[in-house]
């Protein structure tokens, strides 16, 4: 075998066993086109270079490098490595490392091999990387230090994807370094804001808070008050203010509403946000004396109809509503009154519609329903104003359902028709008494289209319920109207459940 020979069989043996190492120089396209060439058909590569000739082209002199424990010509090769020198590596501008801040391990650009994904182009090749590896500098190394600094033993592990690996992000799931540092509670001075806006950070503090003596709480409450507002709404820091109000005292959690209450609109801007409405219920819920109360309330009064309709912002309108007493909400069940059905017919609002009726009281009560009772037939029709009128239903109280009756009387048929205010018309079947359903059957019976609710894709719900609610004359009637159009019905989905239902209850209904 010729020397070019045997070239290529030792090209194809280290391109098969994954081991080819790459150029820190080598362009990324130049890199994939390499690894998809086919090992018995493509010409020499250039770029089929050991580690050692890698590293020997860094241009880095060991003249400039300090005393260390290894040998220069082979770092790998069993040898002790201060990262001292691989900072120097990174500082070269080659590509083969990815740049520090210190000598920390995590700050040197160790990241975990799901920060990388694969480039679309090298579907088919395999990785023996295991779970845990990291990548250090575009060799996979395995986290297994012998300490936190300094210390770094071979025990690399080469797949079969030639080192053509994409970064994600270079930061993406990385702890801050201090993380690793922290030995003291004074060590966390002057950093405590940060920490709580880091993802690790975060979680770092929670653990903190749950064991921190009175003293400790003092110190993180005094580093994060000038900043709560903003870490309030923070993504990570909003868990941290969550975690602190239920252990600070009843003087630092007024100081808390003092700060996120001392400009227009400021808690209320806070409780539209998804991740600060969180935190502004768990404060409310740790709420006792008049004058947190009091702060509450007012700053939510600035924006209460927007707060309402909003997805985040009603949940903090509706804690108000179930936890502070009805004068207390004064101001906030006013406005609702006056924009009743704006917010009756807001899919957020109808919900803080309905808490405000059932916790309000007195006058306050009694304008909210008069509002709603005076666009019923509106509301019955809607698609959330339905589920108010249902909800006033439900309260049986015999003044306001005669009142609501009455809104509806010539339009049961029109309601029966119709998606949401057939719902309606079910609901006063069943919640009023015998008398008045009897009305409003008789007034079905009596409508000229009365046949055509037999076959409605709504009022055939609406019979159903007529027939189970009904007695006596009323109930006959409802037969013998189906009895005349049952040839019609057979042949209408709609007008078959009625049948199939009635089939199924003659015994109840002593058919």
């Amino acid at each position: 075998m010729d020397p070019y020979q045997q070239q290529q069989q030792q090209q194809r043996r280290r391109f098969l066993a994954g081991t080819a190492p790459f150029s820190p120089e080598t362009p990324f396209s130049r890199l994939i086109d390499q690894s998809l060439a086919s090992p018995e058909t493509s010409t020499q590569n250039p770029y089929l270079e050991t580690l050692e000739s890698v590293f020997l082209r860094l241009n880095v002199s060991h003249d400039n490098q300090p005393l260390h424990s290894g040998s220069h010509d082979n770092i790998f090769n069993g040898s002790v490595v201060d990262f001292k020198i691989l900072d120097d590596l990174a500082s070269s501008g080659q590509v083969g490392f990815l740049p520090t801040q210190n000598n920390d391990i995590n700050a040197f650009g160790a990241t975990r091999v799901q920060d990388f994904v694969h480039n679309p182009m090298m579907a088919g090749y395999n990785s023996d990387l295991r779970s845990n590896t990291f990548v250090y500098g575009g060799a996979y190394q395995n986290p297994n230090l012998n300490n936190r600094r300094g210390v770094m033993q071979r025990e690399s592990h080469y797949g079969s994807m030639n080192n053509v690996l994409v970064s994600k992000s270079q930061n993406y799931g990385r702890r801050p370094p201090w993380l690793q540092d922290y030995v003291s509670w004074e060590d966390l001075s002057g950093k405590i804001v940060a920490l709580a806006k880091d993802q690790h950070g975060c979680k770092f503090l929670q653990r903190l808070i749950e064991s921190a003596t009175r003293e400790q709480i003092d110190m993180l409450f005094y580093e994060v008050i000038d900043y709560v507002g903003g870490l309030i709404a923070d993504p990570f820091g909003n868990y941290v203010v969550q975690k602190l109000v239920e252990v600070i005292s009843e003087e630092q959690r007024t100081r808390v509403l003092r700060m996120l209450t001392r400009t227009d609109f400021q808690l209320v801007r806070i409780c539209l946000d998804v991740h600060g409405t969180r935190a502004v219920q768990k404060l409310l819920n740790c709420i006792t004396n008049p004058l947190q109360v009091s702060l509450v309330v007012s700053a939510l009064n600035q924006g209460a109809v927007a707060l309402i309709k909003d997805s985040n912002g009603h949940h903090v309108i509706q804690h108000s509503v179930k936890h502070f007493s009805p004068q207390d909400n004064k101001y906030i069940l006013k406005q609702v009154a006056e924009k009743c059905f704006e917010i009756a017919t807001n899919k957020s609002g109808c919900c803080v519609l309905q808490r405000c009726v059932e916790y309000s009281e007195g006058e306050h009560r009694d304008r909210l329903v008069a509002e709603i009772i005076a666009n019923a037939l509106l509301l019955a029709e809607d698609h959330y104003g339905n589920y108010v009128v249902q909800h006033i239903l439900d309260l049986k109280m015999p003044q306001i359902t005669e009142n609501l009756l009455a809104q509806f009387d010539g339009s049961y048929t029109a309601l029966s028709c119709n998606k949401y205010g057939s719902n309606v018309v079910e609901k006063c079947l069943l919640t009023t008494s015998e008398d008045q359903s009897t009305q409003i059957i008789l007034e079905l019976l009596s409508n000229p289209g009365a046949s055509m609710l037999l076959v409605d894709p709504f009022g055939n719900f609406v019979i159903q319920k007529a027939l189970s609610v009904s007695q006596g004359e009323v109930q006959r009637g409802l037969i013998a109207l189906i009895e005349r159009n049952s040839q019609m019905m057979i042949s209408n989905i709609y007008g078959q459940k009625v049948l199939v239902w009635l089939t199924k209850n003659r015994r109840l209904l002593n058919l």
